[in-house]
């Protein structure tokens, strides 16, 4: 049976205000960045991956134990924990507002789940520390730690490589690393002591895994698609790597 992916985030609304002398001008695009990732996992073997774009995680994202049931693997990427914390209701005065939606994530994993945090702007503690992960529930079910209310982002526009540390790992295994492939930033993290780390990039985490209870997660701190990802994404590779991530987080390999 194909591993249920539900892969959160990675696309934005813009607005754009052009001056010209007198006259302004408003524009308004929509950014769907996810499209990297999708189109080099989903054709990949055993997967079974579906998209939810960043604007509907906090309305449509798994609230109770039986939606979570729906996944083997969920991956978030620059989805803040806002978007979790604060459910949908909160102008209609409803008290309570709903089921503990990240108590129950966090249970999901520890229950089996697997779970891959990806890096970028507001994952892990992200721009001005507005992804705040950090201290949350979720956070004890990671491989890392993150830091709270800091600006977690190393910037590396010159390009970073990345050192494998773990090549007989199955995520890594057999799997033809390209050294010439180069990212542009990533959140700093600090592995746990149960945790294990693959790769590094300049001396900091860029994968790391770990088990909780039954399940499994993968912290990946450079973001999967534009423009952190630098030309990593062009490496033939690119999908099976993913493909083994989402793989070894839901106990197929």
């Amino acid at each position: 049976m194909a591993v249920r992916v539900l892969y959160c985030g990675d696309t934005q609304a813009e607005t754009l205000i052009s001056a010209k002398g007198m006259d302004t001008f408003i524009n308004n695009y929509y950014r769907d960045s996810a499209s990297v990732l999708r189109e080099a996992l989903k054709p990949r073997p055993g997967i079974a991956l579906t998209h939810m774009p960043a604007d509907k995680v906090r309305a449509e994202f798994p609230m109770t134990p039986e939606q979570f049931a729906e996944w083997d693997v969920i991956i978030l990427s620059d989805v803040g924990y806002n978007n979790l914390a604060l459910l949908p209701g909160n102008r209609e005065r409803i008290v309570p507002m709903g089921p503990d939606r990240v108590g129950n994530f966090r249970k999901w994993v520890e229950n089996g789940g697997g779970l891959i945090m990806a890096g970028g702007y507001t994952t892990f503690s992200g721009i001005e520390g507005k992804g705040i992960w950090g201290g949350t529930p979720i956070e004890k079910v990671l491989p890392v730690l993150i830091q709270r209310g800091i600006d977690d982002r190393i910037e590396t526009p010159d390009g970073a490589r990345l050192d494998v540390l773990a090549a007989d790992h199955p995520i890594l295994k057999g799997v033809a690393f390209d050294p010439e492939r180069i990212i542009l930033g990533y959140n700093q993290v600090e592995a746990k002591p149960e945790a294990e780390v693959l790769m590094r990039v300049r001396g900091d985490v860029f994968m790391a895994v770990a088990e909780y209870g039954k399940g499994r997660s993968v912290a990946y701190t450079t973001d999967p698609v534009y423009h952190w990802c630098g030309n990593l994404h062009e490496w033939e590779n690119y999908g099976l790597l993913w493909e083994r991530m989402s793989k070894w987080a839901a106990r197929e390999i």
